[in-house]
């Protein structure tokens, strides 16, 4: 029984060790925002807001796509977020995001490019019109890889006119190594065969 249940265990932590989220606050509802509003802040815990600082919204012209807040990045003008990701040197990640153009927006106020580190990942910049209602959200994902410490960054483009894209749900996982699921995979057999061996004795 003892070994049915470390069986259980192990097979249970392996996509949560693999899927850890890197990214403090990726959905942004750490910070509080009353229910159908929005403001402008400095900084969000886990972000640091860009020239303008980055605007919270609760539900606000639409729905988050991860719990209830989610931010704009064009706030009284073009702004950016970044946040600095505690990675392993030579490691790959996936990183992963949701994206939604600004109903009603034209496609040239809603772009925002994504840096990793000194890359730019998405070129051109994200960009879509969105006839709504609402926020109609997309998941970006891309391979990154890990220096140690690894700076992502989200700047607004485009029309500075305080409507652009919107952010939510970002994360950052360890890409498993094949080895990695090979040796619990053999764990978990020797585990089995050793159950095995004994209720046969």
């Amino acid at each position: 029984m003892m070994k049915r249940s470390i069986a259980l265990l192990a097979l249970a932590l392996l996509p949560t060790l693999a899927n850890a989220n890197l990214v403090v606050n990726g959905s942004f509802e750490a910070d509080a925002q009353a229910a159908g509003t929005w403001n402008i802040y400095d900084n969000l815990t886990g972000w640091t807001g860009g020239r303008l600082g980055v605007e919270l919204r609760n539900n606000v012209a639409g729905a988050a796509s991860e719990g209830v807040n989610y931010v704009e990045l064009d706030t009284t003008g073009n702004s950016s977020i970044y946040q600095f990701i505690t990675t392993s040197a030579g490691t790959w990640y996936d990183l992963a995001f949701d994206y939604s153009p600004r109903e009603g927006v034209a496609e040239a106020s809603n772009q925002i490019k994504v840096w990793w580190g000194n890359d730019v990942l998405t070129t051109p910049p994200l960009k879509g019109f969105n006839a709504g209602p609402g926020n109609n959200w997309s998941t970006y994902t891309f391979k990154v890889q890990g220096t140690g410490n690894d700076k992502l960054f989200f700047d607004a483009l485009g029309t500075n006119d305080s409507y652009g894209g919107s952010l939510d749900n970002i994360r950052v996982t360890a890409v498993p190594e094949p080895e990695t699921y090979a040796m619990l995979l053999a764990g978990l057999g020797m585990i089995g065969f050793m159950s095995r061996r004994r209720k046969g004795n």
